[in-house]
């Protein structure tokens, strides 16, 4: 509760830096979404998004006991407002949260920015250190939600403290993290007699480097390791939907892992309006100790996608360099200019592999294969307006139910952020 009244109190700190540094200097005002106010170094903007969604499923159960079904769910996927700014050159501030699946109130970004110099930052608060997809925002994905490599690493907001610098063409950073903001505190669980409370810990680091970075072409390798140990609470259950966030985990391990050790590869490819984008992961998996050796081994998790996108319209995706990272699209011809907007047409292939954790006796043995098949289309009347649709094919293969769940998903989103 103090972290959340102490962050939420940075709003007001944004604004008396504006409003103290206007006393010497004028302050000016730009468009970015929504209004920008900048004076000499410090600088404040109202932020937010708007997400909603609208679900088509329709489930084959083969195998099981119980039937086929079909869902139609209409939502906000995201409600989010915050503010964003900076006190001067060096310290900096984010603060975003709001209503997340129709309801439920949860922080985004939460975060403290000290940059020491022009190259460096340290970030201390509510961050994303892992994996290009999770890095990349809700905002600027291809696609209406991330596949299963990101739900497997569960490489989310997390509370801690971020270490980075860069260059012309390279990134280098470090984490240390415990839990998400969001999560409930487990200290309340200390009293007379009381066992341990300790939250999961994590270190992360990632580097990217761009060999090719022109106007027209670039491209991004990317290396990141993710150690993470459970603490006290229960165990990482590894689990992924298919494509969306209205969904049943039908590939699931149960409350399974003790630790694990993460190690991922990233690629992009931009060539003027086509794209390619890749990612593998593997994760090593210690077991709990309260599984028995015959309900389950330490195993690994083998998960990936990779996408293809064309913009026939001509506009271009936006590589960030300085945060290896993907951006918000330059849309070249927006509606606000009198042009037809931006258009954008992708393919993408998902899979993991949770076979050798096929045992565990916690939760439904729901540990098997998964795959899943996505195509996409997406409208940009200008850079912070988009339509999108997506059609998902997906399949869960469950070892030890010896049953497959076939999904077929048709999603729309309308998005404004600012």
């Amino acid at each position: 509760m103090r972290n959340k009244i102490a962050l939420t109190a940075l709003a007001s700190v944004g604004l008396l830096a504006i409003c103290g540094a206007a006393q010497a200097q004028e302050t000016t005002t730009t468009w970015k979404g929504a209004p920008q106010f900048q004076n000499d170094d410090a600088m404040f903007k109202i932020r937010g998004r708007i997400l909603v969604d609208a679900v088509f499923q329709d489930i084959d159960r083969g195998g099981g006991t119980v039937g086929d079904v079909q869902v139609r769910n209409l939502r906000g996927r995201q409600m989010f407002l915050g503010v964003e700014g900076q006190l001067n050159s060096r310290l900096a501030y984010k603060l975003e949260g709001g209503a997340v699946q129709g309801g439920s109130f949860a922080w985004d970004d939460a975060v403290i920015e000290y940059k020491p110099t022009d190259f460096t930052s340290v970030q201390v608060g509510n961050v994303k250190a892992f994996s290009l997809e999770n890095l990349t925002s809700t905002r600027f994905r291809t696609f209406m939600e991330q596949g299963a490599l990101g739900e497997l690493t569960e490489a989310n907001y997390n509370l801690g403290v971020v270490a980075k610098t860069w260059g012309q063409n390279y990134t280098l950073s470090a984490a240390i993290q415990g839990d998400s903001l969001n999560s409930g505190e487990i200290a309340t669980t200390i009293g007379a007699g009381a066992v341990d409370a300790k939250e999961r810990l994590q270190f992360i680091v990632r580097g990217t480097f761009a060999p090719i970075l022109t106007d027209t072409t670039k491209v991004h390798l990317g290396l990141c390791s993710n150690q993470r140990a459970r603490g006290t609470e229960n165990g990482f259950n590894y689990q992924t939907k298919a494509n969306t966030s209205n969904a049943v985990r039908y590939t699931s391990s149960g409350a399974f892992g003790q630790s694990d050790t993460t190690i991922g590869a990233e690629f992009i490819a931009i060539h003027k309006n086509l794209s390619f984008q890749a990612e593998y992961a593997n994760i090593d998996v210690k077991k709990l100790t309260s599984i028995l050796p015959e309900n389950g081994s330490d195993g690994s998790i083998q998960t990936g996608y990779a996408f293809v996108s064309w913009f026939p319209t001509g506009d271009m995706r936006n590589y960030d360099v300085a945060k290896g990272e993907i951006g918000r699209p330059k849309i070249k011809n927006p509606i606000t200019a009198g042009g037809w907007g931006g258009v954008e047409l992708a393919a993408r292939y998902d899979y993991a592999d949770l076979t050798e954790l096929a045992g565990t006796v916690t939760g439904p043995a729901q540990a098997g294969k998964y795959k899943s098949y996505t195509v996409g289309a997406n409208y940009y009347p200008t850079s912070y307006v988009r339509l999108m649709v997506n059609y998902t094919h997906a399949e869960s293969e469950n070892v030890l139910l010896t049953n497959s769940y076939d999904q077929d998903i048709l999603q729309f989103r309308t998005q404004l952020d600012f």
